[in-house]
């Protein structure tokens, strides 16, 4: 009689077990799904309508001319758009944001930032101009036309660079992650680690979306990395230390700064202190 409770008391336990275990596989399928379909959607909303991304492919840049920079420019983001350059420039009481003449570099609209901030990228979203700060935790938001301030929203981390595509702003902090953000609140959407074969690439500081393709100038470094912004992939890299030697004062500072003029389908590169702003062609050269 024992030995037959035994036995049924084995069973329900059994049972019990079973079913305990099927539900926590199908909590976790349902976890691994959801995950699944949240980065398909996010990634597919990232890649769509982008090119193809030819890894076959290099660039060889060519000086197509040069445009005057003012060389108290310290300068941290660059963008093209409908016919004219914007800049924002750092340095605690030195900080502005600027439009520019693309044919003379001559200055034609500037703010002054707050002295309490450190301005660093911008990129321009709906009419509207995102400004991050590098260790003030604030991203400006000003009218594109008027340059008035419309808002601010905080975030964690270091501000670098900005840009945006797909209805996503993009932002770097210095280290090799970007990330992915909501301009109506500012909120983290998704998170990519940027990695050249095994190796994390860090210092990336000002971006650029071109053509389907992220641009990142790397700190201290005169070349661009060309990343795939849905893996993060390094796709190759593109050298520009030649533009050194039409630069001649002893005061500038590093590589920075990438706007594209898709309608010219030209570049625009420079660096902070740098006294030109360089026209460049891209050459595409099989590998």
């Amino acid at each position: 009689m024992k030995v037959l409770i035994f036995l049924c008391f084995a069973i329900l336990l059994l049972s019990f077990s079973c079913n305990s275990s099927q539900k926590e596989d199908k909590q976790t399928i349902a976890v691994r799904d959801t995950s699944e379909q949240f980065t398909s959607n996010t990634e597919t909303s990232i890649v769509s309508n982008a090119k193809v991304l030819n890894r076959n492919i290099r660039y060889e840049p060519k000086l197509m001319g040069k445009i005057n920079h003012e060389t108290g420019s310290f300068t941290q983001g660059l963008i093209y758009y409908k016919g004219y350059l914007y800049e924002s420039t750092g340095l605690r009481g030195e900080s502005t944001i600027r439009k520019l003449d693309t044919a003379s570099g001559k200055v034609l609209k500037r703010i002054v930032i707050a002295p309490e901030h450190f301005a660093e990228g911008i990129t321009i979203f709906n009419n509207k101009i995102y400004m991050m700060t590098w260790l003030s935790n604030l991203c400006f938001v000003y009218d594109l036309e008027s340059f008035s301030m419309e808002g601010s929203f905080s975030y964690y981390g270091e501000g670098w660079g900005l840009t945006n595509y797909n209805n996503l702003l993009i932002m770097s902090d210095g280290s090799n992650v970007l990330k992915y953000i909501n301009p109506d609140d500012f909120q983290i959407v998704r998170q990519i680690s940027v990695f050249d074969g095994n190796t994390p690439l860090k210092n990336l500081n000002e971006l650029e979306m071109i053509n389907g393709e992220l641009f990142a100038n790397i700190w201290t470094e005169d070349r661009i990395a060309r990343i795939d912004p849905a893996t993060g992939n390094v796709i190759g890299y593109i050298d520009f230390s030649f533009l050194r030697k039409f630069i001649h004062n002893e005061n500038v500072d590093v590589f920075n700064g990438i706007a594209y003029n898709p309608e010219k389908d030209v570049y625009y590169v420079t660096g902070k202190y740098w006294p030109y702003i360089f026209i460049i062609k891209l050459n595409e050269k099989n590998k």
